[in-house]
Order: C-alpha cells, then structure tokens, then sequence
C-alpha cells in the first residue's frame, strides 16, 4: 500500500474504511491463524505513518499515537478490535463475498478491524488534539479459547505505556444502524465448556441385567446437576448451565458401551463459577458409584464476565449521546453469552458498547454467527466517529 502524508477528508477515510471493511470480508482467516489480516492491518498502518509491532501474540497488531507535547510513557486509552473469522459456510451474493470456503465474518470482525483501522487514521491526522497516547490493540483469536485477549495480557499489551481504560464496540444486527448501546455494570456472563464422557456395559437391549446403559447414567447426572445448580444459585445471579449435545451410538435393541455430553455453564459470579465445576464432578463421583459405570468430566474453562466500569460507561455515555444524539444511545439488558474482551475488564476499567447494524428494510437482521450475516455499511461510519469522539474527550 502507498504511503499518504496528505490529510484526508472524513468521506474519504470513511470509503477508504468500507474498502478495507470488504477486503476483510473477503479473506477470512480462523483463529490464531490470522496472518494475512495481521499482515494487512500493518499496511495500512505503515501507510499513515503508524507506529506499530506484529506478531503479538502470534498474529496481533499493537499500534502506537502519541499525544503532542506529553510524555512518552504517560499511561494511555486503548481501542481494540478482533481479527478472526468463524467456521461458517456464507450463504450471502454479495460482490465481497467471502472467497475461503468454509470460513466468513459472520461475527462483524471485519468491521471491527476496519473501524479501527478508521479510526488510527483520524487520531493520527488530529494527534496534536490527543489528551493522552492512544493504544490500537488488533486482537487476535476472540473466537476460541483461551481467547486472544489473555495472551495479549500475558504478552504485555496493558503495559509499556501502561493502559488506563480500554473501549471496544461490537455490531449488534438486533439494533437499527445509526443507534449505540451501553450498560454500566454487570454485563455479559463467563463460560466454560462441560465435556463428559460415559463409559458402561454395552450389550443387548433385550438384556438388561447385562449391560449397564450409559443412556441411563448420562440422564441421571445430567437431571442431579441441573437441579442442584438451580436449588443453590445464589439469589439474583444469573446463570445458565445447558447441555447441547448427548451422543450414545446405539440402535433399537442394541445398547451402546460409550456416551458423549457436551455442555456450557455460564454465569456472572467467579466464586459461584468454581462452585458449580465442584457440583459437576461431585455428582459425576456419586452418579458413577450408583450405576457402576464411569464418568469422564472435563472443563474447559473459558472467559470470564464481563463488567462494564460504571464512571467510565457514563463517560462513554455521555460522549456518544454529544456525538450521535441522546435518542440513538440506549441501555443494554444483560446477556449470557460471552466475549474475551471480559479478560481486560478484570485488569483495567474498560467500557464495551453495541454498535448497530441492523436494517430490516434492507433484509439486513440475521444475527451474529449465521450464514446470511451482514451489516449495514453505514454503521460503520457511526463506529469510526463514536470511537474518535471518545479518543479525543
């Protein structure tokens, strides 16, 4: 990409976004394996003039804007945004349409990375107006465990200038573009993944004195478990333990010797957390003892909730509201599903928002992780102005 010393106009650096926003969408990469999308953050990050390092944490992009006339090392705001794709097979016709069979951005990463991508230019363009440096964290791997965002940590990415707060927005096809959301607080849950395995006595269906039905077992545990999460959640925690898949490869009268669960728990209380993982195995003990049959429990734990800084959300708020108009920032309800930028909330203050890209007139409401997923390109110049807005205050 060439070099552009000259100062471009917001209408050119918006369409300059949405060209790097299709790009993306074309060339999905999975997880932790996100070399081209590395390779073309820095790019255009070289072509603006952006002092950036690669290969954080494999495939992550830190790129680097000093505040004029500030220390060096004077701690800084980060904006971060995610670079990998989903396992998915697209099912839209459009002409960026992704060319890696298999793969796509059904989960709005590309817009992310563009947006931010945005974003670096305009804080560069208006650095002499920084109240502090700014840290752009291109993350990968949000989309599997252990997620990018803890080896980010771990790689140093909060330090070296040190971070302060860190913001991050994700589209949100439930909400008509042109709008935003918060919520202070509590906001999205942890999750671990429940992997089971049953070990019986497979026989002949019409003998059941010999075989020991890991179909019965399996039922049992999951029944026991289900019950007591419920009976000894604490009160007003949310919570969800739900299993997804239950294979035993049996047949009408044959009685397999193997079954399968898999399952997630997700919640938003760390000592509750651990307490269930206690309540699964235990009753894995008990169950197994009862039937005479095996029970293989393992946890993969995952990432954890993720609170919203209140002083920092009502600043965010309040910016938003300024740049987009009181009416187009809304409040967010609580959501058990997860995001590994949950990891940085338990280090810094952080404030995640909702971007929205939705467009029922234009067919564009499918959600995140669907095979017609598509946003409203126009979101992505309210992303761009909501994230300079809150570099620059």
């Amino acid at each position: 990409m060439k070099s552009n010393s000259t100062p471009l106009q917001l209408s050119e650096i918006l369409t300059r976004v949405t060209e790097w926003r299709r790009h993306l969408h074309m060339h999905p990469e999975p997880s932790f394996q996100e070399h081209e999308t590395m390779a073309f953050v820095s790019s255009v990050l070289s072509a603006y003039g952006i002092s950036h390092q690669t290969g954080v944490a494999g495939t992550g992009v830190v790129a680097y804007i000093a505040a004029a006339h500030h220390d060096p090392q004077q701690p800084c705001l980060a904006l971060r945004s995610d670079l990998d794709a989903l396992p998915i097979q697209e099912a839209n016709e459009v002409p960026y349409k992704s060319q890696v069979p298999g793969w796509m951005h059904a989960c709005g990463h590309d817009a992310h990375t563009s947006i931010l991508l945005g974003t670096a230019v305009l804080l560069q363009q208006h650095r002499e107006q920084l109240p502090r440096p700014i840290k752009l964290i291109f993350q990968p791997g949000e989309e599997q465990n252990p997620g990018g965002a803890s080896l980010m940590i771990k790689a140093g990415v909060l330090e070296n200038p040190k971070v302060e707060e860190l913001i991050a927005l994700h589209v949100y096809p439930e909400m008509e573009v042109g709008k935003v959301g918060l919520r202070p607080g509590l906001y999205m849950a942890s999750s671990d993944e429940i992997h089971v395995e049953i070990i019986g006595v497979g026989g002949h269906g019409a003998l059941p004195a010999r075989f020991i039905n890991p179909i019965d077992v399996a039922i049992a545990w999951m029944q026991a478990c289900q019950k007591l999460v419920e009976d000894n959640c604490p009160q007003e925690v949310p919570q969800v333990l739900t299993f997804g898949r239950f294979e035993a490869l049996g047949s009408t009268n044959v009685v397999s010797a193997t079954a399968t669960i898999k399952g997630t728990f997700r919640t938003m209380d760390e000592t509750w957390r651990a307490q269930v993982k206690t309540i699964l195995q235990e009753q894995a003990t008990q169950i197994a003892a009862q039937f005479g049959a095996q029970i293989n429990l393992t946890i993969g734990e995952g990432y954890p909730f993720l609170k919203n800084d209140l002083e920092l959300t009502h600043k965010v708020r309040n910016i938003l509201e300024n740049e987009l108009g009181a009416s187009n920032v809304e409040e967010l309800g609580l959501r058990m599903t997860a995001e590994d930028f949950a990891f940085y909330s338990h280090h810094r203050p952080v404030c995640f928002f909702r971007l929205g890209t939705g467009n029922t007139a234009k067919g564009l409401s499918h959600a995140v992780h669907h095979p017609q997923f598509d946003i409203d390109e126009a979101a992505l110049e309210i992303g761009v102005k909501s994230m300079f807005a809150i570099a620059l205050s």
